[in-house]
């Protein structure tokens, strides 16, 4: 059995894009996991005298809040070091992204964007896994609290529309997501370390896009040479470019979650 966290990084009226991270987990490995995030975060709680209850990557990243009072060469190393621990645990990440202006202009399969990225999500953790011997791909997945959100992907998870099917290539006797247990379910992010994980990642792939793609400007000088470097950490672990955006594919599914992507973000496995 897998498991896989999700977290998103972007909001419509004031970015310029949407990203979604999943962190896939076997699940007979999760624990070392676990025990290996809240040794990490006990290290960074106790930088400060007032409790800490999550991490925030825009706030680790840009100092803002209490983390205005730590000094960016700390900042800097907490970050290299959860990009480097997910490598060490060798767990995979899924990426969906949206540029807003590009949705703006289509007429879009699903008309809720978390909606879509979180789809995408699925897709990737389908396409992954459904060739896993003996049907131990079958996978789990937890988004940070959204019960709204998350009821209507359930909905949608429970029947997929058949346009999704030649995303995976299902077969004529496969059932349609089959990899996927029963619905979504939703946790709070203060009690699963992973999720927390995956908002600081969605938070580096997007703003990375932001000063690549849009033109945003630096919080600190050396702001994006950082990010890619953080990047460059992590797409090792990074599911394919033909699982995620492939380049050649008869997929309309496939080719509108293509058309939809930040440019810079589209290109990260073809570099």
């Amino acid at each position: 059995m897998k498991l896989c966290y999700v977290d998103e990084s972007g909001n419509p009226t004031q970015d310029p894009c949407f990203v979604m991270v999943g962190i896939l987990v076997d699940a007979h490995r999760l624990n070392k996991t676990r025990e290996e995030f809240s040794w990490y975060f006990n290290q960074v709680r106790d930088l400060f005298t007032e409790p800490l209850r999550e991490l925030k990557g825009s706030k680790i990243i840009h100092g803002r809040d209490r983390w205005r009072n730590i000094d960016l060469k700390t900042r800097k190393t907490i970050v290299d070091s959860f990009c480097n621990w997910i490598q060490e645990r060798k767990h995979h990440l899924a990426l969906a992204a949206i540029d807003y202006k590009k949705w703006a202009e289509k007429d879009n399969l699903v008309r809720d964007r978390w909606l879509a990225c979180a789809l995408h999500i699925a897709l990737q953790m389908q396409k992954r896994n459904q060739n896993t011997s003996n049907n131990k791909g079958r996978t789990l997945l937890f988004f940070d609290e959204n019960k709204a959100k998350a009821d209507r992907l359930a909905e949608l998870l429970w029947d997929p529309p058949d346009w999704t099917d030649d995303y995976y290539n299902r077969h004529e006797k496969q059932g349609r997501l089959d990899q996927l247990i029963d619905s979504a379910f939703t946790v709070k992010s203060h009690h699963a370390g992973l999720v927390q994980i995956a908002d600081l990642y969605a938070f580096i792939f997007r703003r990375y896009a932001e000063i690549t793609d849009y033109g945003r400007t630096e919080e600190w000088e050396g702001e994006h040479r950082f990010l890619r470097h953080c990047i460059e950490i992590l797409k090792p672990r990074m599911l394919p470019q033909s699982t995620r955006w492939p380049a050649r594919t008869h997929s309309e599914c496939a080719e509108w979650y293509n058309s939809l992507a930040p440019h810079s973000l589209h290109n990260l496995g073809l570099s």
